[in-house]
């Protein structure tokens, strides 16, 4: 699509193919691990598609006109904070926060559970089509 087609607010399918070189959304953050992990298993598929909500327009990735948004997958990875309390139980250094990083579980079945989760992604704008 061309930028200024682009509307804020409005859902967008993004069609990413290897030719559009998907590695150029890695983002190296190590808070962004799972989504760079998504990405990366991209450079391997022949095609992608998604839905994109963009939240942002008039943004550039190297010389390219790009939109933020969002995108919302299903996972079963869970991070939450671990209490001082119970680390300071394990004998863990006070000084320290911890995380608890796993996979969702229920507790009878032990089946995974999946849930919804939102990802903020930069594309370039001629990845979106109209939906």
């Amino acid at each position: 699509m061309r930028p200024h087609d682009v509307e804020v607010g409005q859902t967008y399918r993004v069609r990413v193919t290897r030719q559009d070189n998907p590695a150029q959304l890695l983002s190296g953050d190590p808070k962004r691990t799972e989504m760079d992990l998504v990405v990366f298993t991209w450079l391997f598929d022949a095609e992608n598609e998604f839905d994109l909500t963009v939240t942002a327009t008039g943004q550039h990735l190297g010389d390219e006109p790009a939109v933020t948004g969002v995108w919302v997958s299903e996972t079963s990875r869970v991070t939450t904070p671990f209490p001082p309390e119970a680390a300071a139980r394990l004998g863990l250094p006070s000084d320290v926060d911890y995380v608890v990083e796993g996979v969702l579980k229920d507790a009878v079945t032990g089946q995974i559970v999946s849930r919804p989760t939102g990802h903020t992604l930069t594309v370039p704008c001629r990845w979106l089509r109209p939906l």
